[in-house]
């Protein structure tokens, strides 16, 4: 498992033909240590987070990604400057070899996601299954008609697990468009199946402008991962 001392010696070479995806797991990491790595607008933005978990979610997730785009593109964490889109998904101006930087995290309870690659427009998500939600509700809510006709068909023993495969599917998708909820989650589907023995297998989504593709990436106790990219054919790499 990665640790802060780990991540700071890594050597992170990108390439257009492969998707690094390192797995945080916050427990292992220090705040106070991670805090020195951000700017200052961080800090602030930090302390104004009231809740603890989610302060530390977001310092200890920004202080690893200002590290691993350091390692990436040979520049001071320090010198590492985020913008955002139009939706709000935070962006590098950086370039190696003419292609632009591309990354995109997710955190949810212990965990948290970091995808970093070249060129490839990627979106990362991953969910902690909460068995008391009401996932029919929510499903009737944001799920596509397909996705809801397919969901209320499983027995329901098997329906919150996929209830929250379907949402990790959509959540890397909307997230790699760049566009967030402003998509629209029931706007598209993704296939319900699950992976075979453990490995990642290619969805469709439709309708699209373009060709995406959508993979489960880690098995973990009561958490659901996906990554969503325009690549098919590049290999993701998982520093676990």
């Amino acid at each position: 498992m990665n640790t802060l001392e780990q991540i700071s010696q890594e050597r992170l070479v990108l390439s257009d033909n492969t998707i690094h995806v390192y797995l945080i797991k916050f427990d292992l990491f220090d705040n106070k240590q991670c805090i020195q790595y951000l700017s200052e607008d961080e800090r602030i933005r930090a302390e104004k987070l009231k809740i603890e978990e989610k302060k530390n979610q977001f310092v200890i997730t920004r202080s690893v990604l200002r590290l691993l785009l350091s390692s990436a593109i040979a520049k001071s964490y320090q010198d590492i400057e985020f913008l955002y889109g139009e939706h709000g998904k935070p962006i590098i101006n950086e370039y190696l070899n003419n292609k632009p930087v591309e990354f995109n995290i997710s955190h949810s309870g212990n965990y948290a996601l970091i995808a970093i690659t070249l060129s490839n427009k990627v979106g990362v998500d991953i969910e902690g299954v909460n068995i008391a939600i009401d996932h029919q509700s929510l499903s009737k809510r944001f799920f596509s008609k397909d996705e809801k006709n397919e969901l209320i068909n499983l027995v329901d023993e098997v329906q919150l697990d996929t209830f929250y495969r379907i949402w990790a599917r959509k959540e890397s998708f909307i997230k790699a468009t760049g566009k967030g909820v402003a998509y629209g989650l029931d706007q598209f589907s993704v296939t319900l199946d699950e992976t075979i023995d453990g490995g990642t297998e290619v969805l469709t989504f439709n309708p699209l402008d373009d060709k995406w593709f959508c993979y489960d990436l880690i098995n973990i106790d009561n958490y659901k991962t996906a990554l969503t990219t325009t690549n098919k054919t590049c290999d993701i790499v998982i520093h676990a």
